[in-house]
């Protein structure tokens, strides 16, 4: 049987071990490992009907606490379980995010365009369509 396919393996597989630590060693200046060169999509839990208003509240005080930053205790507490069910996928259990599905690490503050509890609340309430947080509501106006 021939090696060469063994051999090949590990020789990409060094390839790649020697990037790393290159990049590691010198990272290149503001960059971000993403898969995509978009943020990933973020379905609007409150537009969608998946949580009603006190559970965005709740998440909102949850994300808030990730941050480090003061919150309601209690709400942070009731709200575990839904970040675990809606949100970890994506942001990770600890809020750490993605760069490789390009979900933020939530932990860090790490938003585009997001200052304030407001901020959050609107982002949990409308989610994204992969262009960044925060898309704006499509009101439907009556024609005539």
């Amino acid at each position: 049987m021939s090696r060469l396919p063994a051999i090949f393996c590990a020789i990409l597989v060094a390839a790649l071990a020697l990037g790393a630590v290159r990049l590691q060693r010198h990272p290149p200046a503001k960059a971000r490992l993403t898969a995509w060169p978009i943020t990933a999509h973020m379905p609007g839990f409150g537009d969608g009907g998946l949580l009603g208003p006190s559970e965005i509240e709740d998440l909102t005080e949850y994300v808030i606490a990730l941050n480090g930053a003061p919150h309601d205790g209690a709400a942070a507490a009731r709200a575990i379980p839904l970040f675990q069910t809606h949100c970890a996928l994506c942001h990770g259990l600890g809020g750490e995010g993605s760069d490789l599905l390009g979900t933020p690490d939530l932990t860090r503050g790490q938003f585009r365009n997001i200052r304030t509890p407001q901020d959050i609340r609107q982002q949990i309430l409308r989610g994204t369509d992969g262009r960044g947080p925060i898309r704006e509501s499509r009101a439907r106006t009556p024609a005539g």
